[in-house]
């Protein structure tokens, strides 16, 4: 009997997806990465994330910036919610902070290197998304919510804009 075809995700790699261990929160996870780097991570609507096994929709907290100096998006994502853990494989990290857009190597090196010298975190790493199954998935998520983000954001400009005389 032939395999039913199965669409694949074409979920493009993020530049950097780093693991955090930490005992912050993720609030303060935020202020210190801000406070150490020239991102400005601001909290933005959790990230609905769908669950197979459980056919659950779960909220993890997230925090997004935009770089112009890096070009690329910025992401901090809680890794945990009312005993949900996103990635089950790498339940041992609080937090992702992930890169998306065209920063160069060293730029994330760099960035590690500031994560890792927040006094309370114990691990900062730039994992190996090849290995991890359910990243692509989390991508896909994230390029979704950021997308619905700005649509919401667009439509409360042209709320709050005031009508020209011509319209």
């Amino acid at each position: 009997m032939p395999r039913p075809q199965r669409l694949d995700t074409a979920a493009e790699p993020a530049d950097a997806f780093i693991g955090i261990v930490t005992n912050m929160s993720i609030i303060q996870m935020a202020h210190f990465i801000n406070q150490k780097t020239s991102l400005n991570l601001v909290r933005k609507a959790d990230l609905p994330v769908y669950f197979e096994k459980t056919k659950k929709l779960v909220d993890f907290k997230f925090f997004h910036c935009q770089n112009d100096d890096y070009r690329s998006d910025f992401c901090l994502l809680g890794n945990s919610n009312a005993g949900t853990i996103l990635l089950p494989s790498h339940k041992q990290f609080n937090y992702f902070l992930i890169a998306l857009g065209a920063i160069p190597s060293h730029k994330i090196a760099q960035l590690v290197l500031h994560v890792k010298s927040i006094s309370a975190v114990q691990i900062a790493a730039n994992l190996d998304q090849n290995s991890i199954a359910g990243i692509p998935s989390i991508l896909i998520d994230i390029e979704l919510h950021l997308t619905e983000q700005k649509k919401i954001e667009s439509e409360k400009q042209n709320l709050i804009m005031p009508l020209s005389e011509d319209q």
